[in-house]
């Protein structure tokens, strides 16, 4: 995490004006990022669910510990984590790909369930996350196979003592 890019990444929490960013950074991380380990049926299926109700989208994001990741005033990646240690969602936008803040966003997550007291991290991991998940100590327990909307994607149960 020493390179620049990491650095000028600052760690918020959410709030409600942040709410359109992070639905955006969610749906081009899912069809852009995506598109490199799903199908596009997937991805759309993934992305889909939503249908831009940002009400909905907030309310989801408010009912968790939702952090954000800004850089130059401008939302770049969010993650949360709840009281039981389950990491739900960890998005980076596309343009920021690789440049450490999904390590960043990691990183405050466990701060915070360390903090908490939480013993493990848990998370239903994607194709692409699944790699970094390794990197930082995360094992599979199990592949899953979920669906939405019909169509069925691949991820990981992982698990991270902390």
């Amino acid at each position: 995490m020493g390179d620049q890019a990491a650095s000028g990444i600052q760690v918020r929490g959410y709030t409600q004006a942040d709410a359109a960013s992070t639905l955006r950074v969610f749906r081009e991380a899912v069809t852009i990022t995506g598109a490199q380990r799903y199908t596009s049926e997937q991805t759309a299926a993934w992305a889909g669910p939503l249908d831009d109700d940002l009400p909905a989208w907030h309310a989801s994001r408010a009912s968790r510990p939702t952090i954000v990741a800004v850089a130059d005033g401008e939302v770049i990646g969010f993650s949360d984590v709840n009281a039981e240690g389950y990491l739900h969602m960890l998005f980076v936008s596309p343009r920021f790909g690789r440049r450490g803040v999904a390590t960043r966003l990691l990183a405050e997550v466990e701060s915070r369930a360390c903090a908490a007291g939480v013993g493990s991290l848990t998370v239903s991991a994607s194709l692409l996350v699944r790699p970094l998940l390794e990197r930082h100590g995360f094992v599979v327990e199990s592949e899953l196979a979920p669906q939405i909307n019909g169509v069925t994607l691949t991820s990981f149960a992982m698990r991270k003592t902390l």
